[in-house]
């Protein structure tokens, strides 16, 4: 595939490398006929990461998004098999736009709690306490003998912190067991892994877009975030025409797809077969 449509990609840029995807998947259609096919077209997601989520890059980006997926129904179509085939086009998130960043390990290295490396962004590993990014929210760990207390109010007195889940309320949430904190930024803030940087909140210069965690909107956050939600669109013949469900999960997308291609799952899984999409559910 790569020897054949390489030349359409440009390394991993946008939007080049969906077009390369796209083209492998039209031929592997046209040609392998599979049972299932699963493609992930990330353009409009890069877009907004860059310039925000409405903005003229991410709205042009959607445009290429709808052409992309025009060719892969043709596909079907120049395959024999657009009259079997189910289709579903979904978001695994949607996006915040935001200006300023939290460099919370800034705040432990203030305290001894981390040691950073000279001239580097990083810290050495000897951590009593360090922050991983999942950009709109971040885990917190510490070592045993830490007091989860006073971390937990050198935690709530940063610029931009919102809320503190502790380990208990995380797992809840389905985050890592073994973080101490899950920390959530407000909307207009996120978090990086940084130190060495030269303020704890510092705002997003515009010349770094495009670089290592540097954005103009971001995923991560709770889901409870207001206007958050994300997209699943189902066409097809196993599929109900022009009904609208209201609200879903998304660890609801997995037993749909089983149930639509007639699998079952080997033992119980999160989520459910989402009420109303398939015919025979009605």
């Amino acid at each position: 595939m790569n020897h054949r449509y390489g030349k359409l990609r440009r390394g991993i840029k946008q939007p080049w490398l969906d077009d390369f995807v796209t083209a492998c998947a039209v031929n592997t259609i046209k040609n392998k006929r599979p049972d299932l096919t699963l493609i992930h077209l990330v353009d409009m997601d890069s877009m907004r990461h860059r310039n925000g989520v409405r903005s003229p890059q991410a709205k042009a980006a959607l445009q290429r998004l709808d052409s992309r997926v025009a060719k892969i129904i043709q596909a079907s179509r120049d395959a024999g098999t657009y009259s079997d085939t189910d289709f579903v086009i979904l978001g695994d998130h949607y996006q915040i736009n935001v200006e300023k960043m939290i460099h919370l390990n800034m705040v432990f290295a203030e305290h001894g709690l981390l040691t950073p490396i000279k001239g580097k962004t990083t810290y050495k590993n000897n951590w009593q306490v360090t922050a991983k990014t999942c950009d709109g929210e971040i885990y917190v760990y510490a070592k045993d003998y830490v007091n989860l207390s006073k971390l937990k109010q050198l935690i709530a007195g940063v610029e931009g912190v919102e809320r503190i889940y502790d380990g208990a309320e995380a797992v809840k949430l389905g985050a890592d067991p073994r973080c101490a904190f899950l920390v959530e930024a407000k909307p207009g803030y996120y978090f990086t892994d940084e130190v060495n940087r030269p303020t704890v909140v510092e705002k997003v210069d515009p010349n770094s877009l495009g670089t290592h965690d540097r954005y103009r909107a971001v995923h991560g956050y709770g889901p409870n975030q207001p206007n958050y939600f994300t997209t699943a669109i189902f066409a097809g013949p196993s599929i109900n025409q022009g009904k609208t469900v209201e609200t879903a999960h998304l660890v609801d997308e997995g037993p749909t797809f089983a149930k639509i291609l007639g699998l079952h799952y080997p033992a119980p899984t999160a989520g459910q077969v989402i009420p109303g999409v398939i015919k025979r559910w009605g």
